[in-house]
């Protein structure tokens, strides 16, 4: 299997909180603590954010269609700005009354203030880690927050909305790279990772050059040549039900680095991995 798997891969996008390692959870398995609010207040940050998204719906309706070099700069943008209030917060030359949402509205002030709070929260050191009022939320749901330029959410909410985006990819794809054989059946990595592809936002997927789908389908058919096909019912955890998933990437680097390290080990060329 002789492919140039970074030949399918643009060129790396800002790193996101590089020099602040410690900052997101360690393990996609960690969780929050639980809320010090009432469930009332869980509840109506939630509302809050679900009514803001419904608005991101609606605008993106509206919006004219995006091109490649659009929708390429609108996410180097999404990453560049979660790196920055990283580092605003790191160097705490900041109001915190300037980084709450511009609102009477009491249900956008909580859900600003608990995404703030979480924000800095991880910005100690060590970091303390508070309730990330995003937890749960369906990861496109959380990508668009990330890499919405309407100004509907606060730098603190795409913050916390982006932490919550890592740890669910993160999860994913390091039950993705325990399954990795060494010259064996790596048809559901494969399969995975197309899945994966499938299902993110079109911004998302500007990050990845032209052909970079049709690179990983000839590898999931490569694996189908030698394996056959797999079965509908086939459990996708099979072999590794009991297993405990450890934590294998490092917590500052993008989805797209680990779904690169995962091609690389993969398609059989480890010695990439960093």
């Amino acid at each position: 299997m002789n492919l140039a798997i970074k030949s399918y891969l643009s060129s790396p996008a800002p790193e996101i909180l590089t020099e602040q390692k410690n900052s997101l959870p360690s393990s996609p398995l960690q969780s929050a603590s639980p809320d010090v609010h009432s469930n009332f207040s869980v509840n109506v940050t939630i509302s809050s954010s679900a009514r803001a998204l419904y608005k991101l719906d609606e605008d993106r309706e509206r919006a004219a269609p995006l091109s490649e070099n659009e929708l390429r700069a609108t996410y180097e943008k999404g990453q560049s700005d979660v790196y920055k209030f990283g580092q605003l917060l790191a160097n705490g030359n900041y109001s915190k009354e300037n980084l709450l949402p511009n609102s009477d509205d009491p249900d956008r002030l909580l859900s600003g203030q608990k995404s703030l709070d979480f924000a800095i929260g991880l910005s100690k050191l060590p970091p303390k880690v508070l309730p990330n009022p995003y937890e749960g939320f369906a990861r496109n749901d959380l990508s668009a927050i990330v890499y919405e330029g309407s100004g509907n959410y606060t730098e603190a909410e795409r913050y916390a909305a982006y932490a919550e985006l890592s740890k669910q990819d993160e999860a994913y794809f390091s039950k993705l790279f325990s399954k990795i054989t060494n010259g064996g059946d790596n048809r559901e990595v494969f399969k995975g990772i197309l899945d994966y592809f499938d299902g993110l936002p079109v911004i998302e997927k500007s990050a990845y050059q032209n052909g970079f789908r049709d690179s990983i389908d000839g590898l999931y058919k490569e694996q189908i040549g030698l394996w056959g096909k797999m079965a509908p019912a086939e459990d996708s955890n099979q072999n590794h039900g009991n297993k405990s998933i450890s934590p294998i990437f490092d917590n500052s680097q993008s989805s797209q680095k680990m779904l690169q390290a995962i091609l690389q080990k993969a398609a059989g060329h480890p010695d990439e991995y960093s």
